[in-house]
């Protein structure tokens, strides 16, 4: 089994954040009264692609109130009337640059744009995002936190999600920060919705199923994810709350149950050996509080038969109660036992 490095700590925050600090974040948020669905939905925090300072204020104010943490574009904020109170926001991170890689930034570019950000607000920490784990430049060693998002769904296989995160988390260890946190961006959104680069200028996509919703959040751990965020809120510029309440629901219902998880993927420690697994199943083990908790994944479109040992009474299985002798295509199973259990 793969060891995967658990979060060993995070840079200074005005907001401190205890040593493996998963986050779970909602992408495209604007509105200050959608975070109090965002908060019962089980996340933590909120992107925004707004930039004006004085329509990000009311959503800090409302996150703080909330006792959830934001990312945001600095650019607007520096210089501006709103910067000094914008030291007191809960910054989780200050968002750089969305995919540099795509839009060929340097790293010097980068990196003066960060020390820019830095200079201004040294308590926060960074963040950018990385359209592919596997870049031609080197951006893993810059910002404190790195995020990767990828899209499989429809037109790649619903694996090479983690996949990307694990070449990241590769390149992280390559350039010594390892222990940073690494973020997966996991796709809730139907790419019909989105400038294709296709010849035939036919515009293919759907939204993601719930199975692939779960699917896309587990790999992504069972990778290297540190925390999750989602992409995006709305679609064709509606919260799916108002929009599309079925496709809202599919989100919840992954977002409640990994929020569930969340105790265990910030203080249960990694271990190994507890139970081997070949490809295409994938399984991490974490202790917690006198238990053990198994995330089993199947990466493939073939059903694989189930470890005998994991169909003991010991293990219980969570989330989704029935046990089968196979765990289904691209399915997951959380489980857990007693350590004391023999």
């Amino acid at each position: 089994m793969k060891k995967l490095l658990l979060l060993g700590g995070i840079i200074g925050s005005a907001w401190p954040l205890l040593a493996g600090h998963f986050p779970l974040c909602m992408y495209g948020v604007d509105d200050p009264a959608d975070l109090a669905t965002l908060k019962k939905a089980g996340f933590t925090c909120i992107q925004s692609y707004q930039k004006e300072p004085e329509k990000l204020a009311p959503l800090a104010r409302q996150a703080q109130k909330l006792g959830m943490q934001v990312v945001f574009h600095p650019q607007q904020v520096l210089g501006s009337a709103y910067q000094e109170q914008a030291r007191n926001w809960p910054v989780l991170a200050w968002y750089i640059v969305d995919e540099p890689d795509v839009w060929q930034w340097s790293r010097a570019r980068v990196q003066a744009e960060q020390d820019r950000v830095r200079q201004a607000f040294a308590a926060h920490s960074n963040a950018l995002v990385i359209g592919q784990g596997r870049t031609a430049t080197p951006y893993y060693d810059l910002p404190d936190h790195l995020m990767v998002d990828w899209y499989p769904v429809p037109h790649l296989p619903l694996t090479s999600f983690g996949d990307q995160v694990r070449y990241a988390k590769a390149g992280q260890t390559a350039y010594a920060v390892a222990d940073r946190p690494l973020w997966g961006v996991v796709q809730t959104f139907n790419w019909k919705e989105y400038k294709q680069h296709r010849p035939d200028e036919d515009r293919i996509g759907r939204f993601p199923t719930q199975a692939e919703i779960r699917f896309m959040s587990y790999d992504g751990i069972l990778n290297g994810a540190t925390g999750l965020f989602y992409f995006i809120f709305t679609t064709e510029g509606i919260a799916l709350p108002k929009a599309q309440p079925t496709w809202w629901a599919h989100v919840k219902a992954v977002s409640q149950e990994i929020a569930r998880l969340r105790p265990v993927l910030e203080e249960g420690i990694l271990t190994e050996g507890s139970l081997t697994t070949e490809p295409p199943l994938a399984v991490q083990a974490r202790k917690y509080k006198n238990h053990l908790y198994l995330i089993l994944l199947n990466r493939s479109s073939q059903p694989i038969a189930v470890p005998a040992e994991l169909l003991s009474r010991k293990y219980k299985k969570l989330f989704i109660q029935k046990k089968t002798a196979e765990v289904a295509p691209f399915d997951v199973w959380v489980l857990k036992k007693k350590i004391t259990d023999k």
